[in-house]
């Protein structure tokens, strides 16, 4: 008897994951973003291991821009995107892709990826199809370098309905770890595996189950607590939500006294509608000569307050990434208000500049505070100041500093429904 229920448990197991199974799971659409481990405790050879196993699970389904889309970031130290989601339609074209993506080395930074996905693949507000599960599949060998910031991210990412498989490779994995990242029930997300040449042994299970993904559902909309319309196109006050610690960042050097005095018009204007004293927030700066002023208790009525200002905007600026620091420290973390920065760009970054900005604003992220970016000018690149905002939509442009003020209602209507 025993021997005849083992049989028929294999029969069934076989049935569940057949191949026609397979086939009949990729006629359903779905978005998919592969997230690939690229750290240095990784061998080459095992990197193109993954390469080979996603191009082989891509092969399982019916690609197509009413289908399902693909799409792929690998992460070390730094998040690469490797191709958008739904960049290409054609499977031979997204395999010599995936063949063709490079091994980095570097760190685990686990939590960068899952914020990429829940902010750039994914966003809330845009970007996302309807009506289609929002899968993501994260490959990964180990433990990664901030546990409490992976399982964070993670937490934030299956709060806005993605679906996230994880597969665990090698002995050196966080089991605790994985089962933070992959979605419940875990034993239905959650793959651990001995090497990586064993990728392939569960490649069709998992397309399995990728087709069992119900469609997302999108968090409800939180309704609107001020007037949208009077903050955007009109002069109306906007008081935040909670108490909000707010900085300006801008380089004084770089753009020059005259530009600088159009963001002191900005920030006292912008201080003024936030309605300091009654909600209990306030506003400074973080400039190139580390020069850090509370505007709380300033009123910026008089001329003589706006000439002390911009007495204090001249300086030298060592680097962008070393301001960014300066950003990050001149937060109180006693302090509870909400911690915002605007940080203002206006030029393109060079890439080992880039590249300690990042890490910059990733350690500010980590601790809290939301990083709204304003692009000014011709030079400045729009992928960059994607990168460093905390959300896609945190990011707005302006052709030149003297018409910043036209963006003063889109920055404020963010800062004023931060929750």
């Amino acid at each position: 008897m025993a021997a005849f229920l083992v049989l028929v448990a294999a029969i069934l197991v076989q049935l569940v994951f057949s191949s026609d199974d397979i086939t009949g799971c990729g006629n359903k659409p779905a978005d998919i973003e592969f997230v690939l481990d690229s750290s240095g405790s990784i061998l080459f050879k095992d990197f193109r291991k993954q390469l080979q196993f996603t191009e082989n699970l891509v092969d399982l389904f019916d690609i197509g821009s009413n289908k399902t889309r693909v799409g792929m970031v690998s992460f070390s130290t730094d998040v690469i995107p490797e191709f958008r989601l739904g960049e290409n339609d054609n499977k031979e074209d997204i395999k010599k892709k995936i063949a063709g993506v490079k091994y980095q080395g570097g760190r685990t930074n686990t939590g960068d990826a899952l914020h990429y996905v829940r902010t750039r693949t994914f966003p809330v507000g845009g970007g996302r199809r309807p009506n289609v599960p929002h899968i993501t599949i994260v490959l990964t060998d180990g433990m990664s370098q901030n546990s409490s910031y992976t399982e964070q991210e993670a937490a934030a990412v299956h709060g806005q309905g993605i679906t996230v498989f994880v597969i665990g490779i090698g002995n050196q994995v966080d089991e605790k770890e994985l089962a933070a990242i992959a979605s419940t029930p875990t034993d239905n997300f959650m793959f651990k595996i001995d090497n990586f040449d064993a990728l392939q042994s569960i490649k069709d299970r998992l397309a399995v189950r990728t087709c069992k993904v119900p469609p997302a559902t999108p968090a409800p909309p939180t309704p609107p607590t001020v007037n949208e319309d009077a903050v955007l196109y009109g002069n109306a006050h906007c008081g935040p939500k909670i108490p909000v610690d707010l900085k300006i960042v801008f380089d004084t050097s770089a753009i020059g006294l005259d530009n600088s005095k159009f963001i002191m018009r900005f920030i006292a204007d912008v201080s003024d509608r936030l309605d300091l004293q009654q909600s209990q927030s306030e506003v400074g700066t973080v400039t190139n000569d580390c020069a850090t002023k509370s505007l709380a208790d300033v009123s910026f009525g008089s001329g003589h307050d706006r000439e002390k200002l911009e007495q204090s905007l001249v300086g030298t600026s060592p680097s962008f990434s070393w301001m960014m620091r300066k950003l990050r420290l001149s937060f109180d973390q006693q302090e509870q208000r909400k911690k915002v920065a605007v940080v203002f760009l206006g030029e393109t970054l060079d890439g080992a500049e880039f590249r300690k900005v990042l890490r910059e604003t990733g350690r500010a992220k980590f601790m809290g505070i939301q990083i709204l970016v304003v692009g000014v000018g011709t030079r400045v690149n729009s992928r960059q100041a994607s990168f460093l905002a905390t959300q896609a939509n945190q990011v707005f442009f302006a052709l030149s500093y003297d018409i910043i003020d036209e963006l003063e209602g889109p920055l404020l209507l963010q800062i004023c429904t931060l929750n």
